[in-house]
Formats: structure tokens, C-alpha cells, sequence
């Protein structure tokens, strides 16, 4: 009775009876008074469960922040943490039932501004489930589109890899989105790399550019991250591989920054070898200042054609060529060692990056099976090439920045 609002928290020492907590009224005196009681026995219940859940450790991080009500024994401690377990799972499998009576837990449990919050985890894995907020069972917030705020929540603090709820609660991702999840300090996890490999399939951008670390840096464990805006750069995406980083930004303007001195073309051995995979609708060539241009009805360059073309120009290199991707062509130039989106729409992240490392970065065969495998996009809505675009000459790229 003696305690302020600052959202305190008692932890008693001991724990007491059944009968001597009815007694003392100690559930109905600390909701009252927006205190959350609890004791050794809880705690420990909810601590090392013999089955844990993935949201044990939300429920105990919310608990500590903004919890209400006396959780005095083990079984009231089980049966809670059952109860966000159950409901999280009604919600995304879009049952109402279920749904609503872990909406009513939570606002049993939680003062106003932590149920508040754990109200739009719950709706977002609603909605993530392809539920219609229309029938959402509590009070929706129209403006949460699965934003940054549960999904920051979710990313902290859920402990699954089950890339269907990644992928259901990450539908509405972008390079946008992913820089307020880094400001929020939620990208440094396991979560976040579970989150990113479900949604390749909606994750866009413009532009990118791949760094060679093949003489710099170890071999390293492909790993997404976020390189956040200094004074001098605007924010990207970044993904580090064996022998390179790739950043991605929105658009081909915000890469200008991170542009460096030009280097010289690809060789034409080095070229063909790398490209021996790939469907190039249209290659550059240069030689001493000259450019020669290429390209082929059928939307793929010959190889043996080339070859042929520059025989008698032992110095001649490839600056840029068009890739063709399933979402879309990207045009990789070798000097800038960019690779940059060709068509009115963004690519998929994954095939600008996919696109661009294997023709700027010399991967030997395992790397390159390692980055493809990686970098796979499942459930995209189209599954073969923009081989009906017309190929673009270099200097009539289409910009929509």
C-alpha cells in the first residue's frame, strides 16, 4: 500500500500459502495498485520450465517491465506462461476463441502500457497468420502494420526459428524497416537472420555494391546485417560472406556514397568463366577508351561469341553486363562493382546480391554453391526470367529513383 507508481516489483523471500495469500488479499491488493508480486517458487517455474516455450522469455521480460497481480505459486506461474503460449499460437492460426482469452490474460496480468504493447504482438501475429483484422478480437490498432515496435518485441525476445512465423510476421519488410529495427537495437540476434531468410521472397531494393575481401578478411559465415547512416553515408543492408560484404540501399542515389575509385575492367577469360552459369542479356567491352556493346536476340549472350569478337584485342575488358534474374534484370558494372536494378520495379534483394557477387567476386565453386544455397528464394510469384524486357542498351537504363 506503501508503494509509488513507478512500476515496482516485489519479490518476496519466501513463499507462502495458498491459504495465506487468499488471507492477505495479496492478488486483489497488488492489482490495485499496479504491483507485481511474485516469489521463488514463480520465478524458478518460469525460469527452467521442463518443456520451454518460445515465449517464456517475452513473457518473463514483460512480466519484469510492466506486470500486475500476485504470481505465488508454481501452478499460477505455469498456467500463465501456458496461457501466452496457447494464445500466440490461436492468434496465428487466426482462432478467435483462443486469441481473445490470451487478450483477457494479458489484460489480467499487465498494467496498461506493457499490455498495450503485447496487444499489437498479439495482433501482429494475426495478421502475420493471414488473418483479417476485421475479426481481430481486441481492440486493433488500425496503424500497425506489423511495424517496428512488435516486431522489435518479437525479434528481442521470441525463441524460435520456425521460418513460417518469421515469414508470416514479415511480410511488409524493407530496407526501410530493417534500418528502425537496427535503430532499435533488435538486428544483432539469430532471430533477425531467421527473419530475413523467410521473407527473400518480398524483400526489394535498387541498388548494391560488393566488397572483394578475398585479400582482407577469413573466410566468414554468411550473415545478414545493418550498416546504420554516419554523416557521410546513408543507411544499407549489409550481408557478409566468404571473401566479400555486399551493401544494399534503396536507391541507386543513396550508393553514391560508398562508390570508390573506379578499377579496371574484367578480363574476358574471367569474365566468360564467372558467367558460365549465368544469363547475360547484354555485355560492355572496352578497349583503350573505346566501348563495344553486345547483345542477342534471345536474350543471352554467346560466350564463343565474344571470345571470337575480341580475339585480336589481347587488352580489351568488360565493364558492365545485363543479368538477367527472375526478378528482374540487373546491371552489374565491374569497375564500380555494383549491380544496380534495370526494370521500373525493385528486385529482390537476393537476386541483386546473387546477381552481383558472382560476377565481381572470384568465388571458387563451394563458395558460390554456399551463397546460391543461402541466397534461395522459396514462394516467389514468378519463377522465371524477364526474358520478355527488351535489352536496354547501356546508356537507356531505366531510373525511377
Amino acid at each position: 500500500d506503501l508503494l509509488d507508481e513507478l512500476d515496482p516489483l516485489v519479490f518476496g523471500l519466501s513463499t507462502p500459502l495458498a491459504e495465506a495469500a487468499a488471507e492477505n488479499r495479496l492478488d486483489e491488493r497488488s492489482r490495485a495498485a499496479d504491483v507485481f508480486l511474485t516469489t521463488p517458487a514463480a520465478v524458478e517455474e518460469l525460469t527452467s520450465r521442463p518443456a520451454p516455450a518460445a515465449t517464456d522469455r517475452m513473457l518473463r521480460n514483460s512480466l519484469a517491465h510492466g506486470g500486475r497481480g500476485a504470481i505465488i505459486a508454481t501452478e499460477q506461474a505455469s498456467q500463465l506462461a501456458g496461457a501466452v503460449e496457447a494464445g500466440l499460437g490461436s492468434a496465428a492460426a487466426g482462432q478467435v476463441d483462443g486469441t481473445r482469452m490470451a487478450l483477457a490474460t494479458i489484460d489480467r496480468y499487465f498494467r496498461k502500457g506493457q499490455a498495450t504493447r503485447l496487444n499489437r504482438v498479439v495482433q501482429a501475429v494475426w495478421e502475420g497468420g493471414g488473418s483479417r483484422l476485421d475479426q481481430y478480437p481486441g481492440e486493433a490498432d488500425l496503424a500497425s502494420d506489423v511495424d517496428a515496435l512488435p516486431l522489435v518485441y518479437l525479434l528481442q525476445f521470441m525463441d524460435t526459428a520456425d521460418p513460417i512465423f518469421w515469414r508470416g510476421v514479415g511480410r511488409g519488410l524493407s530496407v526501410a524497416r530493417i534500418v528502425e529495427l537496427a535503430r532499435a537495437d533488435a538486428t544483432g540476434g539469430e532471430n533477425f537472420q531467421h527473419l530475413l531468410n523467410a521473407n527473400l521472397d518480398v524483400l526489394r531494393a535498387r541498388a548494391c555494391i560488393v566488397l572483394d575481401m578475398t585479400l582482407y578478411d577469413d573466410p566468414a559465415e554468411l550473415r545478414w546485417g545493418v550498416d546504420l547512416p554516419t554523416s557521410d553515408t546513408p543507411p544499407a543492408l549489409a550481408l557478409r560472406g566468404p571473401a566479400f560484404h555486399a551493401f544494399v540501399t534503396r536507391t541507386k542515389d543513396e550508393l553514391v556514397p560508398r562508390l570508390g575509385k573506379p578499377a579496371p575492367g574484367l578480363p574476358i577469360s574471367a569474365y566468360v568463366e564467372r558467367t558460365s552459369s549465368a544469363q547475360i542479356a547484354g555485355v560492355n567491352v572496352s578497349v583503350g577508351g573505346k566501348h563495344l556493346g553486345l547483345s542477342d536476340d534471345s536474350g543471352t549472350t554467346d560466350s564463343e561469341f565474344l571470345r571470337a569478337t575480341t580475339r585480336a584485342l589481347p587488352s580489351a575488358q568488360v565493364d558492365k553486363a545485363i543479368v538477367a534474374t527472375p526478378s528482374g534484370r540487373v546491371t552489374v558494372d565491374f569497375p564500380l562493382r555494383t549491380g544496380t536494378g534495370m526494370t521500373r520495379s525493385d528486385n529482390l534483394v537476393a537476386d541483386l546480391i546473387l546477381a552481383t557477387v558472382k560476377l565481381v567476386v572470384p568465388l571458387d565453386p563451394e563458395q558460390r554453391d554456399g551463397v546460391s544455397q543461402f541466397l534461395q528464394v522459396t514462394g516467389r510469384s514468378r519463377t522465371t526470367p524477364d526474358e520478355d524486357l527488351d535489352t536496354l542498351p547501356f546508356n537507356e537504363e531505366v531510373t525511377t529513383d
